[in-house]
């Protein structure tokens, strides 16, 4: 098993163009779009095998023609030996720095 990443983020866009940008975004895999608002704000979720999947989706939803800016919120990963440890074990893990949340 490899890693598994999951991020959410707050995508900001011109409102006139917000459910165009949502498809797009939709579009793509290893995101979706949650929720949005008449002016312009996207909530999105990507999720990826590494870090570096994470990346490329939100590179590529920032260089969106009508996208003002992306927000990262929150961030984390679960190891492949996360996968079979006991909730005890992984609330350690998660106490020792291995959850990362953005502010």
């Amino acid at each position: 098993m490899t890693e598994y990443h999951i991020a959410s983020f707050i995508v900001r866009c011109i409102p006139e163009h917000l459910l165009d940008t949502c498809a797009l975004i939709e579009q793509m895999d290893g995101a979706q779009v949650h929720d949005h608002d008449p002016m312009g704000k996207i909530i999105v979720t990507a999720e990826g095998e590494t870090h570096r999947q994470i990346s490329i989706i939100t590179d590529n939803i920032r260089d969106m023609q009508h996208v003002v800016d992306v927000a990262a919120v929150y961030h984390e990963y679960e190891q492949p030996e996360q996968a079979n440890a006991s909730p005890k074990a992984q609330e350690t893990q998660i106490e020792q720095g291995e959850h990362h949340e953005f502010r």
